[in-house]
């Protein structure tokens, strides 16, 4: 996905993000819950929380990512990078939702 508003990490502009959700396993999903609870998350489920989708979208991205640097974009960027993940997290729950991310 091209970002409205670039980045910069470790000196790099970064234009476009991968996310790679097909990489993501069960150890990561456990270990990016425990990583939004400890960030001060309280949703009831972690599947809807920001938070949460923000570790998953950082995990799953191609480039060295931490989840200060997705919670960190533009409102545009963090939205449409966090939908994403929703749509990985619930893509079992809405059909077509895995083939448009």
């Amino acid at each position: 996905m091209k970002l409205a508003k670039p980045i910069t990490k470790d000196g790099t502009e970064i234009t476009e993000l991968n996310l790679d959700f097909d990489k993501i396993t069960g150890n990561q999903i456990i270990a990016a819950e425990k990583e939004a609870r400890m960030l001060g998350d309280t949703t009831p489920d972690a599947c809807y929380s920001k938070t949460f989708q923000a570790v998953i979208a950082a995990k799953a991205a191609d480039q060295p990512l931490i989840v200060d640097d997705i919670l960190a974009m533009n409102g545009m960027d963090f939205i449409n990078i966090t939908t994403q993940a929703a749509n990985f997290l619930f893509g079992w729950a809405l059909p077509g939702a895995r083939a448009n991310s």
